[in-house]
């Protein structure tokens, strides 16, 4: 793909302007079932795990649109030492949501309740497991200079990773309804979708990273609803359980936290 000066300059506007939407959705969503919250004095107990998944989560969406910031003020030097640090951040933020999740889901078995855990764990787990394909493969391109693709690949694991923010957000703005996590999660799309508008309108042409997201992201999460293959997340389930049993000793589980 040629970059012209013109289309620099627009992506200088675009990247960043596009990796602040994402991080406000996230920010917004966690506003009114956690930050918000935990300011009032009013969370209740839930342990440093959930906590410490909190802030990752916080500290590496606010690094997000910074870091697109800064390559648009050509601080490449900076962008990159910071990139470490996010590298850090998203292995915390991976490794204590599969404790928070994987819990819950074998507390949600024992008890039979919370429902949203049985339905939807598997879909939740996804996010996670899409995220760390399409962030890895993002610093794999950023170290082989393959900037193009590196920022595309970032856009996509942020998207897809706001999945549990998007539902919250939706949760606030229209009530609960057993649909709000699905359509919440797969509403993440929508990021991607604008990026693709983007570069055809700049370049007439949508570079394969974009398709590859977001025909990856459909395919895995739609197979997970259990409306359509609700035998396949029994069976996942049954999987996550036994190691939600042996991680609750990092995070025992309270069931007045829906984190």
């Amino acid at each position: 793909m040629k970059i012209t000066k013109n289309n620099s300059r627009r992506d200088h506007l675009f990247y960043p302007s596009l990796a602040i939407l994402i991080s406000a959705t996230g920010f917004a969503g966690f506003s009114f079932t956690y930050f918000g919250p935990i300011i009032g004095g009013s969370y209740p107990p839930s342990g440093i795990v959930l906590h410490l998944h909190g802030w990752c989560f916080f500290l590496w969406y606010l690094l997000f649109p910074v870091q697109a910031i800064l390559i648009a003020r050509r601080k490449g030097a900076l962008h990159m030492r910071l990139g470490r640090l996010s590298i850090v951040l998203a292995i915390l933020m991976v490794l204590t949501g599969v404790v928070v999740l994987t819990v819950r889901v074998d507390d949600a078995m024992r008890n039979g309740a919370p429902q949203i855990w049985l339905l939807y764990g598997p879909l939740i787990l996804s996010n996670l497991v899409l995220f760390v394909g399409f962030y890895s493969a993002g610093i794999y391109m950023a170290i082989k200079h393959r900037f193009q693709s590196h920022k595309r690949l970032i856009i996509v694991a942020s998207s897809i990773a706001l999945g549990a923010g998007f539902f919250r957000l939706i949760l606030f703005l229209s009530g609960f309804h057993p649909l709000s996590l699905p359509v919440g999660v797969l509403a993440c799309s929508l990021f991607i979708i604008i990026g693709i508008i983007y570069d055809w309108a700049t370049q007439k042409f949508v570079h394969p990273v974009y398709w590859i997201g977001l025909v990856g992201m459909l395919v895995v999460e739609v197979s997970l609803l259990p409306e359509v293959n609700g035998e396949f997340v029994a069976w996942i389930n049954e999987g996550l359980a036994p190691i939600g049993k042996y991680l609750s000793f990092f995070y025992p589980a309270n069931p007045t936290v829906g984190s």
